[in-house]
């Protein structure tokens, strides 16, 4: 895997924090997990508003179907009987 490295500003507190608790060689590959996993939960939150977005566009075709469909379900039900 290519590596970049870059340069960040943080809080002194911070950084001794968590070097505290991390050896130099855990530090960069802890970082690394964080990000993605920092990402993954704003893209799976992006991805959920896209959803709930799409399904509000829907609805109103959703009604629409439902009308058209009313009563199927009954006439089905009384016919396999």
């Amino acid at each position: 895997m290519r590596l970049e490295k870059r340069t960040y500003t943080l809080p002194p507190e911070l950084v001794r924090r968590f070097e505290e608790r991390l050896a130099p060689g855990e530090r960069s590959q802890s970082l690394a997990r964080i990000i993605e996993e920092w990402l993954a939960e704003r893209e799976r939150e992006e991805m959920r508003q896209l959803i709930v977005e799409g399904c509000a566009e829907m609805r109103s075709e959703y009604e629409s179907i439902d009308r058209e469909w009313e009563g199927a379900a009954d006439e089905v039900w009384r016919d396999i009987r």
